[in-house]
């Protein structure tokens, strides 16, 4: 006689619905496969995007002294713009760096007043050379319509500037 397959382990399958999404921030034993394999196909062919769009860059300014991160969190993109479905972003567009310094740009999500960080990343200008090609970026999954800001701090003792973009993807097909 077979056994039906119970749900307390992790080795044990929870098979699920097909429309099903792993669930964010991910818990172990919390998802089903098909949650896993829908998440996944949408992962890699749900529809791209850029942002800003057809549109100028963000520009981000930097406090000061050196590493200062009491800068102001500058919204990139805003509460319900992105709305198609959830979203995920995988570069940052980093140009314009103002001057020669490292700079580190965190990366935030929520309201203004209410912003969690979910990211950051550095680049870096010397001798007035700078690397413009996308930067690769993790954050978590986000909500449709989540607001997406940024905080730049920079390795001089004076303020510096930079623009910045998104690439990112949909997860509905």
């Amino acid at each position: 006689m077979i056994q039906p397959i119970g749900n307390s382990s992790w080795r044990d399958p929870n098979v699920g619905v097909k429309d099903q999404w792993v669930s964010v921030p991910y818990v172990l034993g919390q998802n089903t496969v098909f949650a896993h394999l829908n998440t996944a196909y949408y992962h890699v062919h749900g529809t791209p995007f850029v942002y800003p769009d057809l549109a100028d860059a963000v520009t981000l300014t930097s406090a000061s002294p050196a590493w200062d991160d009491s800068g102001s969190i500058i919204e990139v993109i805003p509460a319900d713009t992105l709305t198609v479905s959830d979203f995920d972003l995988h570069f940052i567009n980093i140009s314009d760096i103002s001057g020669d310094a490292q700079i580190q740009i965190d990366i935030f999500k929520g309201l203004s007043g209410e912003e969690v960080k979910i990211s950051s990343t550095r680049a870096v200008r010397t001798g007035g050379a700078v690397r413009n090609a996308p930067q690769r970026i993790q954050i978590p999954q986000q909500v449709s319509g989540e607001r997406i800001s940024c905080r730049l701090s920079d390795s001089s003792s004076s303020s510096k500037s930079c623009d910045v973009s998104f690439e990112g993807h949909y997860y509905a097909g």
